[in-house]
């Protein structure tokens, strides 16, 4: 049986629907009364040009509506943050589309809704107050994939997602009071925790020789670094449970070292037992 589940866009339109005071296309009573009436137009009981005449009025009211909207005016039960802009301190107010500094000559806001998900007044205060947050769930690929992410601050104070590649990170890191984890697979060199990922010494800095990295946070799932000390060492890991597929369903597999070095899946075999 499948499920639908309203996006965060949906609930927004819901929102602006009501403020446009044209809530009956949001509720399922509109669907049953035009059944209804196409059924009475079939047995005669009420003519098509009245049914259509309703149609009509109401798209008159609606475009009307929607011709006279500006997106700060619509209302609703919105919040401010409590932590300052981090532009110029001013107060971070939440509108129906964004969160932005209600200073004039200010430009920091970013958007209620990234990858289909919508913030809350508490994750977007924490966002601004720590310039970091997550991983979080929920959103939504443009393939309609779920999948998690962290979400940052940059230095010029846009909104983005951190998927932990840290590919523009182009600092020299000192791993010397650090103990190496095991043999990076592609050139081995030792490899190391750093940030959100396990990652060879020769992927870090500007001069770059190798490009092994493996995240801490695999399709949902938590990687201990013992799994990631046995899969150096002996190129597979143990049975891994709770994985999360694209499709939002869980599963097991074996984390493997390819033939080129990069980290794979291997799923447990489903033999048969012989009789």
């Amino acid at each position: 049986m499948r499920e639908l589940i309203p996006t965060a866009q949906a609930f927004s339109l819901i929102t602006l629907l009501m403020a446009l005071e044209v809530d009956a296309l949001s509720r399922p009573e509109l669907t049953g009364d035009w059944e209804f009436k196409l059924k009475e137009i079939e047995r005669g009981n009420f003519d098509r040009e009245s049914f259509m005449n309703e149609i009509r009025s109401m798209t008159d009211r609606i475009v009307t509506a929607a011709k006279a909207y500006d997106g700060d005016t619509v209302p609703g039960d919105y919040g401010k943050l409590e932590t300052g802009c981090p532009k110029c301190g001013g107060l971070v107010k939440e509108t129906y589309k964004r969160f932005h500094c209600e200073v004039d000559d200010c430009d920091f806001g970013f958007w209620k809704i990234m990858g289909g998900r919508q913030f809350e007044l508490a994750e977007a205060d924490e966002l601004v107050a720590n310039r970091r947050i997550g991983p979080l769930e929920g959103f939504r690929s443009k393939m309609g994939r779920a999948f998690s992410a962290e979400l940052k601050l940059s230095d010029e104070h846009k909104v983005e997602f951190d998927f932990g590649n840290d590919d523009d990170d182009e600092e020299e890191v000192d791993f010397s009071e650090q103990e190496s984890i095991g043999e990076c697979p592609k050139c081995k060199g030792p490899v190391y925790e750093h940030g959100r990922t396990f990652v060879c010494e020769k992927n870090t800095g500007k001069d770059r020789k190798c490009s092994f990295r493996t995240g801490k946070v695999i399709l949902k799932r938590d990687i201990e670094k013992e799994q990631v000390v046995k899969l150096l060492k002996e190129g597979k890991t143990d049975l891994i449970p709770n994985f999360i597929s694209k499709r939002g369903r869980p599963f097991k597999a074996f984390l493997v070292l390819k033939s080129n070095g990069d980290v794979g899946f291997e799923f447990e075999s489903k033999t048969k037992d012989k009789k």
